[in-house]
């Protein structure tokens, strides 16, 4: 039986040594073999595996949901493959539609071109308004399922641009006061740290609006952020993300409440 080196591994896979590092820890891909200098060993029927996760990757899958489907016998619980397909089938055609629309105008353009009494500033003014369109359809909305998605747009219309920075100050204020709580030495199972711990739920119950699908397309997208884009958009959910001690404190307080009922 051939195996590889990682590094000759992930030239052949076209992938980088980092990533391969990467899906180990997760241990999505974690090579059976190891060399009697105990360095990673990978074969052929490991090849087959990564292909699989690179191909729903490219489909937008997150990590999470691709350990489910790799990792869960059929019949487990966890979401068949068909399903998960349908779900990214209709968000790539919804993304295909939007390039769609901005390949028509392109087309409208150059058909109005001919004509020298048109204005070639409303012709680029055409082809501008989609790309703006296509451009403000958020990434982040992949990770979500088609209704998930429709009730998350539908509160984002309704809220003001005042309403948006007033829920943001409040996820600040309240990191504060977890921060505050940790220098301090607050227990999280005590009275005080419970309390913060249900501030933090309360504003997770209003971005979910109590929708499960919400819930677990947030997670998704939080749990795949080592594949986030280098956007601008990208830069300010990284800077707005809990530390991972208020995440360990928050994990403590609700074993807490759960435990005092």
């Amino acid at each position: 039986m051939s195996t590889f080196r990682i590094k000759e591994f992930a030239k052949l896979a076209g992938v980088t040594v980092r990533a391969l590092h990467h899906y180990d820890g997760l241990e999505l891909l974690s090579p059976a073999h190891r060399s009697e200098r105990g360095y990673r060993l990978y074969c052929h029927e490991d090849l087959g595996r990564l292909e699989r996760i690179l191909v729903l990757r490219y489909l937008g899958l997150s990590l999470r949901e691709i350990a489910a489907l790799l990792n869960t016998p059929t019949g487990r619980g966890a979401e068949p493959l068909t399903v998960t397909l349908a779900r990214q089938s209709a968000a790539l055609r919804e993304r295909r539609g939007g390039l769609d629309r901005i390949l028509r105008a392109i087309e409208h353009a150059q058909r109005r071109a001919q004509n020298p009494a048109e204005s070639e500033w409303l012709l680029y003014q055409t082809i501008l308004k989609e790309i703006q369109m296509q451009e403000a359809t958020d990434w982040t909305e992949r990770y979500y399922s088609p209704k998930a998605l429709e009730a998350l747009r539908e509160r984002r219309a309704a809220l003001t641009p005042e309403q948006k920075e007033e829920i943001g100050a409040r996820w600040q204020a309240l990191f504060v006061d977890i921060q505050h709580a940790l220098d301090h030495q607050v227990p999280p199972d005590s009275e005080e740290g419970r309390a913060v711990v249900a501030r933090w739920m309360r504003l997770g119950d209003e971005f979910t609006q109590g929708d499960p699908e919400i819930g677990e397309g947030y997670h998704r997208l939080f749990e795949d952020e080592s594949h986030w884009p280098d956007d601008e958009h990208a830069s300010r959910l990284r800077a707005g993300m809990p530390k991972p001690e208020y995440l360990a404190f928050f994990k403590q307080a609700v074993q807490a409440c759960l435990r005092h009922g």
